[in-house]
């Protein structure tokens, strides 16, 4: 069982070391976030809610874009632990009929819905990239935008974006810093 644990631990640490942490995809998300704190100083509650849902839709091909970039070659970095990621980004897509009805009857709600929604698939993608910052990242995110959320409610379209957007930025870092570790560690993408 032992060689087994460690096979696959050692796969994760490599499918990390070969996806460049992923790294493009928390940058998008930081640059998606950032406009969403910035509009929420000019629009209404439902006006910022139907452009957050719209936007949402550019952090994955812009994630994309940033590929090269951010050494970050997550597309073409192949694993038996890829079809989990999708899983998990598939698995955020099921919440959508939550955030339209919330977007259409309570649209203040969107800033908390959307950031916590669009964090559940970051303890998945941390489990196929051993990461811990990925697990950290989904944690620190719900507590810090339920906090907003609770305690600051006129900070709800500008403080919970742009603490999401400070936030994918040090998921970023980590990420950085974790790949740097596993290769340090004679880790190959190989």
């Amino acid at each position: 069982m032992t060689d087994l644990r460690q096979t696959i631990d050692h796969e994760r640490k490599r499918y990390c070391v070969a996806a460049g942490g992923g790294v493009s995809l928390p940058v998008a998300g930081a640059l998606y976030w950032a406009v969403m704190g910035g509009l929420g100083f000019y629009l209404t509650p439902s006006q910022w809610a139907i452009a957050a849902a719209a936007g949402s839709g550019l952090i994955f091909p812009l994630g994309i874009l940033l590929q090269a970039p951010m050494r970050s070659p997550f597309m073409k970095s192949k694993s038996p632990l890829s079809g989990v990621t999708m899983a998990a980004i598939a698995a955020i897509n099921l919440l959508w009929p939550i955030h339209i009805l919330l977007i259409g009857g309570f649209p203040e709600a969107a800033p908390l819905t959307l950031a916590i929604g669009m964090s559940l698939h970051w303890p998945i993608i941390g489990w196929a990239y051993h990461s811990r910052v990925s697990l950290i990242h989904a944690f620190v995110r719900v507590a810090a935008v339920t906090v907003i959320w609770y305690g600051f409610p006129e900070w709800r379209l500008t403080g919970i974006p742009f603490v999401v957007a400070g936030l994918y930025l040090f998921a970023a870092a980590g990420l950085r810093w974790e790949v740097l570790r596993f290769r340090r560690a004679g880790v190959s993408a190989a």
